[in-house]
């Protein structure tokens, strides 16, 4: 229980005449209580009834009221002004439940990815909040960067489709305070796939003497194309020159 003793009212008369009793405004968050010091009089104290939340009521007007026993009583009042300090309770919170994006490979070095965003109610360095990869993001922290301040995520090494087409990144936002709460987020990076490789050819089998006299349809050659990319740009035609007695077929 949290209280603060508040200073004495003052009155010239005495005995059933000098103050008796305080009254306290209506409110919330506090309650008074007066203790008799005999000789000194009755001292106010003030004692919090309800926990005070800054982010809600920063400030709370209280007007204590000094009444003495005369009949009808003489009042004094005084107005008393409670400035709520901060304090560290709220974590920082995400802008978005979900950070998705897409990006292609072979993008440049430097290029922004997404920028993610956290804001946090308290005030001061409580309030300020700062953007970092979390530990179990050591996979991809040669690939990725993120700046502390503004969350913005940049590619940092070369990206390829054809060694990971998906990355998820742990990413915190964390306060300034004294002991920092800190609050995760998953940023999802979808990679798109560029046409950027060749198709290969193998020749698995191959006959180099023919005879004159072979029939039509004797296999020659055995020929693989493949190619890395996906989809349309991984899809091969093959084709070979219309001045040569031979043709391509595909297994069945």
């Amino acid at each position: 229980m949290f209280t603060f003793q508040l200073p004495a009212s003052k009155d010239g008369d005495s005995g059933p005449y000098a103050v008796q009793q305080y009254k306290l405004s209506d409110n919330e968050h506090f309650r008074l209580e007066v203790k008799d010091k005999g000789k000194d009089g009755k001292i106010p104290i003030l004692v919090v009834k309800k926990s005070l939340d800054r982010e809600k009521t920063g400030h709370v007007p209280l007007v204590l009221t000094a009444l003495d026993g005369g009949r009808p009583p003489e009042t004094g009042e005084i107005n008393i002004s409670i400035n709520v300090l901060d304090v560290n309770d709220n974590v920082p919170v995400f802008s978005k439940e979900v950070y998705s994006v897409t990006l292609d490979e072979n993008a440049v070095i430097g290029t922004t990815v997404i920028q993610v965003n956290a804001t946090d109610l308290d005030e001061g360095p409580n309030g300020d909040v700062v953007y970092s990869f979390s530990k179990n993001n050591q996979n991809v922290m040669h690939l990725f960067d993120i700046f502390i301040n503004t969350g913005e995520i940049v590619v940092k090494g070369p990206i390829d489709y054809e060694e990971n087409d998906i990355f998820e990144i742990e990413i915190q936002a964390s306060d300034k305070g004294l002991a920092p709460l800190t609050t995760e987020k998953s940023v999802i990076i979808k990679i798109v796939d560029v046409n950027d490789n060749a198709p290969e050819i193998e020749v698995t089998s191959f006959s180099s003497l023919i005879p004159e006299d072979s029939r039509p349809g004797t296999t020659v050659a055995l020929i693989s194309v493949n190619d890395l990319d996906s989809g349309l740009n991984g899809k091969v035609i093959c084709s070979i020159g219309e001045d040569v007695p031979f043709a391509l077929s595909s297994p069945i």
